[in-house]
């Protein structure tokens, strides 16, 4: 049952409007009555003990993480009969898809402060113990607020690892063109995963192209197509960077994020670097207004929006 606006939710968070409507459930824009701040509401309304077990989860693992590139969680509950409801940070901006939509073109140095940004989430993710995998990192669950600030959202797939290795923690799920060969199918996964998901989508993001799917390269069935050949206006430096975290075998890739962010950071010059470790990026200029429809605050759109990329 969708919410209305105006409606009390356990007695706390006064609905302001719905942000995203999908089969699992809705995204709402709310208010908390007891602290006056305005948050995002994530609704599940599949209550089979697989649906429920992986909400759990998701509300537990970003409830213990504390990096202000990632969101945070302030209250879980369940509504007998109804459902389950996460409650998050409300992030006002836009996310890193509908930003290459807007804008022609995602530039270099934009794209060297979101990879850093990103690179220092899931670093502090990885380094946890025990570590945690995003496994979703795409443009669609890259957040960038009005100032400038860079979050990782959306951790619906992610992945507890006890004692190094694989668990069942975390729904397994692909996106083509961003997830690496090892997350199909029965393969462990590891940082190394979640470091090839975001050199494809910093690919995306600087040539606006989807690179060719990770599987289909394994099987020898696609090349990867060069970032320079697709935009020949990239940085060599920045060019190999992405490439070779795109690699098809985790061994050829960055073993760790500092490591990938380090390659990110040798790209450009000192200013820039400046700038890529404060992780902001610079405003837009004024006749690149977001839309009304662009200022939405995050939403789970791994729920909302299946098509999303």
């Amino acid at each position: 049952m969708t919410l209305e606006r105006g409606a009390l939710l356990y007695n706390r968070y006064r609905i302001l409007e719905i942000l995203g409507q999908g089969g699992m459930g809705s995204i709402y824009r709310a208010v908390d009555d007891n602290l006056g701040v305005e948050v995002a509401v994530k609704e599940n309304l599949f209550t089979t003990e697989e649906y429920a077990s992986q909400f759990r989860r998701e509300a537990i693992i970003l409830a213990s993480l504390k990096h202000p590139n990632l969101p945070r969680v302030s209250d879980h509950f369940v509504i007998e009969g109804q459902g389950q409801y996460l409650v998050m940070d409300y992030i006002e901006g836009e996310d890193l898809r509908e930003r290459m939509d807007r804008v022609p073109s995602i530039t270099e140095d934009e794209a060297i402060i979101i990879g850093v940004a990103i690179c220092d989430a899931i670093g502090y993710m990885h380094t946890r113990r025990p570590p945690v995998l995003h496994r979703d990192i795409k443009p669609g669950n890259v957040r960038i607020s009005p100032d400038g600030h860079v979050h990782l959202v959306d951790f619906g797939l992610a992945k507890i690892v006890q004692d190094g290795q694989q668990t069942a923690t975390g729904a397994r799920a692909m996106t083509p063109g961003y997830s690496p060969p090892e997350q199909y199918g029965a393969a462990r996964t590891d940082q190394r995963s979640d470091i090839f998901s975001l050199g494809a989508t910093l690919y995306a993001a600087v040539t606006g192209t989807i690179p060719e799917d990770s599987l289909a390269r394994t099987m020898e069935q696609a090349e990867l197509t060069p970032v320079r050949k697709r935009n020949p206006k990239v940085s060599r430096r920045l060019a190999n960077a992405i490439e070779k975290a795109l690699a098809v075998h985790p061994d050829d890739r960055f073993q760790s994020a500092e490591e990938f962010k380090q390659a990110l950071l040798s790209a450009r010059g000192v200013t820039l670097r400046r700038l890529a470790e404060q992780g902001v990026l610079p405003p837009p200029v004024s006749d690149e207004r977001l839309t009304s429809s662009q200022t939405a605050p995050y939403t789970n759109r791994a729920n909302v929006s299946p098509d999303r990329a």
